[in-house]
């Protein structure tokens, strides 16, 4: 009898080719009501596959294994679900925009148990990710088709760990997932401990990234930011990731993890965020429109008829 174990591979699945086999597929795009949606299988790893939207990536999941996380960024907001609570105590998260959903699967599989809540406000990303990135139903993960920000006011207060936004328009975050009070909403539904998480794109000199960072000094006690030196210094744009909790942030664990990525990134907190936000003032919500009083209402009982002569 042949030896099996040959043809397996480490991770105890099949082997390459019979992963190739297996997870086969071709190239798909997809027109959705927001943007041109592309899923790129990986040549010789058809099981690592690539979304973009309008020509931009978006997400990278590894169908076979959702422990492997290949944009830094998600690397980056995975470290700090990573440090939240002792190694396979699950939490409850809360997605604003889901993507290839590659952070939830990454929950499922590292933190058994765990809840996830996805809101996606594009029915057909969501479609395409359950025909071309095996997102199934599972157990503790919800996906609802809403705006992030409309979930988030829903959600009760002190019911998840982690509170998560990567929603784009393109590669701009919407106004209303920036202000204080969308952040102070993440607030009110962590638990004591939990951690807010944001990422955003930006260029120098980083002006929707800053704003976004002073909202959450607006709200919590303790924020960091993530990025690589050269963003950070603001010589080029890129992926700021800011941290956000009432809780002291474990900075010194962050940092080493942020500096053993393929390219090392840096954590600033504490008295160097104040220098690096340089005065940045945080997004408001617009004020409500003034209702107008009601005017006053004549008397409407007809008026008596005077009887005729």
């Amino acid at each position: 009898m042949a030896d099996r174990s040959r043809r397996r591979s480490r991770t105890g699945r099949g082997s390459r080719r019979d992963d190739a086999v297996r997870w086969a597929a071709e190239r798909t795009e997809r027109r959705t009501p927001y943007a041109l949606a592309e899923v790129v299988p990986e040549e010789g790893r058809p099981w690592r596959r690539l979304l973009r939207l309008d020509g931009e990536d978006c997400s990278h999941v590894d169908l076979r294994d959702p422990t492997r996380v290949e944009f830094a960024y998600v690397r980056r907001i995975a470290d700090l679900a990573d440090v939240l609570k002792a190694p396979r105590e699950p939490l409850d998260a809360l997605h604003l925009g889901g993507g290839g959903f590659t952070l939830p699967r990454y929950l499922a599989a590292t933190r058994p148990g765990s809840r996830s809540e996805v809101a996606e406000v594009d029915p057909g990303l969501v479609e395409l990710a359950r025909a071309e990135l095996d997102l199934r139903a599972m157990r503790g993960l919800r996906v609802r088709v809403d705006d992030g920000r409309a979930v988030l006011e829903r959600r009760a207060d002190a019911s998840a760990d982690l509170v998560v936004l990567d929603a784009f328009h393109g590669t701009t975050v919407p106004q209303h997932l920036t202000t204080v009070e969308c952040v102070a909403h993440a607030a009110r539904a962590l638990r004591p401990g939990g951690a807010f998480a944001a990422n955003v794109i930006d260029m120098p000199p980083l002006p929707v990234a800053r704003a976004v960072c002073a909202a959450a000094c607006a709200v919590f006690a303790h924020v960091a930011i993530v990025a690589t030196r050269k963003v950070v210094r603001g010589r080029q744009g890129g992926n700021v990731v800011v941290l956000a909790s009432a809780a002291p942030l474990p900075l010194a664990e962050l940092t080493r993890r942020a500096l053993a990525g393929p390219v090392p990134e840096l954590v600033v907190g504490e008295g160097q965020l104040t220098t690096w936000l340089g005065g940045a003032r945080p997004a408001h919500d617009p004020p409500a429109p003034e209702v107008p009083a009601p005017a006053a209402v004549a008397d409407q009982q007809p008026a008596a008829r005077r009887p005729a002569t």
